[in-house]
């Protein structure tokens, strides 16, 4: 009769599963060397202890490279970010082109253990119908941040559809520029790198379109600063002396009236009735009155620091006087004064005092 070995069962899944872990383990050092090399791309100098390494381009391999990543960052943020990209990659791998590093984590300039690791998300858009561009961008500036804070509040990412890059090669744009000139792929698709090499080698050069452009921007920023600047602060001083001239009129029992009714309400109780102001000081109300209304439909285009340092003193002139007058009849109904947050009214006074000074 012949006698069957007994094998323990367990020890057979054990010996199975062991062996299965050892193959996988050798699979993953293999899948790891492959992507060391092939994410090594042509670009990145590296300085350290006043030596450069150059690291060699992969020709037509792309993928993620961990190596570069080591070298770039820290050892936690090189793991923090390379869990990001993977994140990122899991969910859109057929739309990421390339994914760059650049500013100071790239740099080294300036780098600390607090400043942000600055990246570059190149998406294709190509097959997206469903969005504008400006809204393909919000979209994905904000995806890839919500994804970015599970891993660290570093990190920095912003997103540049496809379409965008290639308009901003043809035109040159100053932050794609930068890009090629700063940025160091750690992931492309053979995409970025040639592009990245063209510019170095002074194939990619800005157009007269492109500078026309960028100095037709500029101009029209500055105005739109002048423009808002002018507006909010002529604002603040319209509203100052008009709810000074509201709450005088209320401390006599009468119903604030509307701004522009102000200055003739006034004329008419606090100046020929209560004799408390003078006609001069009206007019100082009304003057700040009517140089915002010109500001705010246009009339007047600009306004120069001595004019506002002109209008700020006058305004100050009224409050003080109202707040003096108001002041006065409450001692001698001998109820409270005006509670005022000195500190507040101080710390007003010298922004207003700054501005003034920034613009003589």
């Amino acid at each position: 009769m012949h006698q069957t070995e007994n094998v323990n069962p367990i020890e057979g899944a054990l010996n199975k599963l062991f062996s299965t872990i050892d193959a996988l383990s050798a699979k993953i050092d293999e899948m790891n060397e492959r992507v060391d090399y092939i994410g090594s791309f042509v670009g990145m100098d590296i300085g350290e202890d006043g030596k450069e390494e150059h690291i060699e381009p992969p020709g037509q391999l792309a993928g993620l490279s961990f190596d570069v990543l080591g070298k770039l960052l820290p050892a936690k943020d090189a793991n923090n970010v390379r869990a990001y990209f993977l994140r990122v990659l899991s969910l859109f791998r057929r739309y990421i082109k390339s994914i760059i590093i650049f500013g100071s984590s790239k740099t080294k300039s300036g780098v600390s253990s607090t400043s942000d690791i600055d990246v570059a998300f190149i998406v294709d858009d190509t097959d997206i119908q469903r969005f504008t561009l400006e809204q393909l961008k919000d979209r994905l500036f904000t995806k890839m941040a919500e994804i970015a804070r599970d891993f660290s509040d570093k990190i920095h990412a912003q997103a540049y559809p496809l379409s965008e890059f290639w308009a901003s090669i043809i035109k040159p744009n100053p932050v794609i520029l930068t890009l090629l000139r700063d940025g160091v792929a750690v992931y492309d698709t053979g995409f970025f790198v040639p592009i990245q090499m063209l510019y170095k080698t002074g194939n990619i050069i800005p157009t007269k379109e492109s500078i026309d452009a960028n100095i037709e921007n500029a101009e029209g920023l500055i105005m739109l600063a002048d423009s808002v600047l002018s507006t909010k602060l002529s604002l603040d001083l319209y509203n100052s002396v008009v709810a000074a001239g509201q709450a005088l009129l209320m401390e006599y029992g009468y119903l604030p009236p509307v701004p522009k009714e102000v200055a003739k309400n006034l004329m008419a109780i606090a100046v020929e009735k209560e004799k408390v102001l003078t006609k001069e000081d009206v007019e100082k109300v009304e003057e700040v009155v009517t140089w915002f209304k010109k500001i705010d439909h246009g009339e007047l285009k600009e306004v120069s620091g001595e004019e506002y340092s002109k209008k700020h003193k006058i305004t100050k002139e009224v409050v003080d006087k109202t707040l003096k007058i108001i002041s006065s009849i409450r001692e001698e109904k001998g109820i409270p004064k005006p509670a005022i947050d000195k500190e507040l009214s101080k710390e007003m006074e010298k922004k207003g005092d700054k501005y003034n000074e920034g613009q003589k």
